[in-house]
C-alpha cells in the first residue's frame, strides 16, 4: 500500500494567497486543506485526519493568527493533532514582519516565519525541509546557548529544519551542563557572547580546556563588530563568528562548513588510527611466530643484542636457556604434524606461565627449539628456572585426540657477569655455550638441565 501524501492545512482569509499556497504545495505532492479563517482551522485540526503542518496567517478577522495559534496548542485541541514526542508545525504568513510578532509567535511554539509577498517555491521549500529533513545533517547534534529567546528559536528553528537536533541552553552555565551530560555526541557549537552565569568566551574555554573537546566547532554569535573583541573569540578557542543580525542562509553556511570539515578531520583521525592500528599489527606479526605466538628468529637476532649491551652497561647479569623438545620427531611420526602443532603451542604457553611476564621473554630459535631470555638473572637462579621448567613440561598435560602424550624437554643454560668478566661477549659466543650445554643434557639422557658462564668455556 503506497504512502499516503503529508497533509497540509492553508489558513488564510485571502483566497488568492490560499490558491497561491495550495499550487505550491501541491507541486510538490502535498495533500491541501484550506481554512478561511481560525474557527474553520480549529474544526480541520481537530478532524479524524489532522495536518501534518499549518500554514497560518497572523492578519485574519475576528480570530488573528496569534489567537487560532494559542487555542490550537489549548490542550483541548491540541490532543486532536499533537503527539506525545511531536508537536504539529505551525509556519505563521504575515505582511507585518515585525521582531515583537516574531518573539511573540516563537514563544506560542512557531516553527518558521515568511513574510508576504513570498517567492513561488518559498513556503514549498520551508514545508519540505520541516516535513521531509535533508538527509546532509541528519544525526547531527547542535547545541545552541543564547539568553535572547528569539534569537535562540531563530537559530534552533533554522537548524531543526535542517535535520539537525537541536539542544537549547538559555546560559552559558546551562549549556555547560548540557556539554557535561550529552556532550560526547555535540557535533557543533552556537553561542551568544554576552550571557548571564557564563558568557560565551567562558564557554569556549570552559568546552576547549575543562571538556577537552579540541575539535568541536564553536560558532560564537555577537552584536560587536570590534576587531579586538573578535581577536579575543578566537583567543579563547572560538572557531568562527557571525554578527547579530545574521541571515539564516549565512548561519547555515558557515554551519555547513564547520560540520564537514570537522566530519573530514574525524574521518581523517580515525583513518590515521586504522593505519596506527594496521602497522603495529604488521610490525606483531613480523616479530611473531604466526605457530606459537612467542617472538621469531628476527626478533631475537635484534633483541638479544640490546640485552646483552644493557647488561655490559648497567653491570647486570644475563642469563640464557636453550630448549629443545625431547624425542619431538616421534611425536610428529605417531600423530602427525597437527598434533607436533599442538605440542609447541602448549610447550611455549607452559613457559610462558613460568617465567616473568614483562621481563622475561621467549623466541622460537627453531623447530622445536626455543631460548628464554633473563634478564638480570644470575646463573644460579637461571639454573632454577631451568629447572622448574623442566618439570612443570614434564608434569604438564599433553593431548593428542583425548591420548595424553609424554612430554619431556632438555636445558642448556648460560650466562654472563658484566662484574667477572672483562671482555664484552657475543650472542654467538653465549648462545655456543647454551648449545653446547643442550647437547651434554640430551647426551646425558635428556630431560635434564645444564649450566656454566660464558669464563668458564
Amino acid at each position: 500500500m503506497p504512502d499516503l501524501p503529508r497533509r497540509i492545512l492553508v489558513v488564510d482569509d485571502s483566497q488568492m494567497i490560499r490558491m497561491q499556497i495550495r499550487e505550491d504545495l501541491e507541486e510538490g505532492g502535498y495533500e491541501v486543506i484550506e481554512a478561511k479563517n481560525g474557527l474553520e482551522a480549529i474544526i480541520h485540526a481537530a478532524s479524524p485526519s489532522p495536518p501534518d503542518l499549518i500554514t497560518l496567517d497572523i492578519e485574519m478577522p475576528k480570530m488573528n493568527g496569534f489567537e487560532t495559534c494559542r487555542r490550537l496548542r489549548d490542550a483541548r485541541y491540541a490532543r486532536f493533532i499533537d503527539g506525545e514526542d511531536h508537536r504539529v508545525p505551525i509556519i505563521f504568513i504575515t505582511g507585518n514582519d515585525t521582531i515583537e510578532d516574531r518573539k511573540k509567535g516563537f514563544e506560542m511554539g512557531a516553527v518558521d516565519f515568511i513574510a508576504k509577498p513570498f517567492q513561488k517555491g518559498e513556503i514549498l521549500s520551508v514545508a519540505n525541509k520541516i516535513l521531509n529533513p535533508p538527509l546532509i545533517f541528519m544525526g547531527i547534534h547542535a547545541l545552541v546557548a543564547d539568553d535572547n529567546i528569539v534569537a535562540r528559536k531563530i537559530a534552533s528553528l533554522c537548524l531543526s529544519r535542517e535535520g539537525i537536533e537541536v539542544h537549547e541552553a538559555e546560559d552559558g552555565k546551562q549549556a555547560c551542563e548540557i556539554m557535561h551530560k550529552v556532550g560526547a555526541k555535540m557535533d557543533i557549537v552556537i553561542t551568544d557572547l554576552v550571557m548571564p552565569n557564563m558568557d560565551g568566551m567562558q564557554l569556549c574555554r570552559h568546552i576547549r580546556q575543562d571538556l577537552g573537546r579540541k575539535n568541536i566547532p564553536i560558532i560564537v554569535l555577537t552584536a560587536m563588530s570590534d576587531l579586538s573583541e573578535i581577536l579575543e573569540v578566537f583567543k579563547v578557542g572560538a572557531s568562527d563568528y557571525l554578527v547579530k543580525p545574521f541571515a539564516k542562509e549565512e548561519l547555515l553556511a558557515r554551519i555547513n562548513v564547520h560540520i564537514e570539515r570537522n566530519k573530514v578531520n574525524r574521518e581523517l583521525r580515525e583513518t590515521i588510527k586504522l593505519l596506527k592500528e594496521a602497522n603495529e599489527k604488521v610490525e606483531k606479526m613480523s616479530i611473531l611466530d604466526p605457530l606459537t605466538g612467542c617472538y621469531n628468529r628476527g626478533y631475537l637476532s635484534k633483541q638479544i643484542e640490546m640485552e646483552i649491551k644493557r647488561s655490559i652497561r648497567y653491570g647486570k647479569p644475563l642469563s640464557i636457556i636453550l630448549s629443545d623438545i625431547d624425542h619431538f620427531k616421534k611425536v610428529n611420526d605417531s600423530f602427525g604434524h597437527q598434533a607436533g602443532d599442538a605440542v609447541l603451542i602448549r610447550f611455549v604457553e607452559t613457559i610462558k606461565n613460568v617465567i616473568r611476564n614483562g621481563v622475561d621473554w621467549i623466541a622460537r630459535f627453531g623447530g622445536e627449539e626455543f631460548l628464554v631470555v633473563l634478564p638480570e638473572t644470575t646463573l644460579p637462579n637461571a639454573e632454577i628456572v631451568a629447572e622448574k621448567l623442566r618439570k612443570t613440561v614434564s608434569n604438564g598435560q599433553f593431548f593428542c585426540e583425548d591420548v595424553q602424550l609424554c612430554i619431556t624437554s632438555s636445558f642448556g643454560v648460560a650466562g654472563i657477569d658484566p662484574v667477572t668478566q672483562s671482555t664484552p661477549p657475543s650472542f654467538e659466543q653465549m648462545l655456543r655455550i647454551a648449545d653446547n650445554n643442550l647437547y651434554h643434557a640430551k647426551k646425558e639422557g635428556r630431560n635434564k638441565v645444564i649450566s656454566s658462564l660464558l669464563c668458564q668455556i
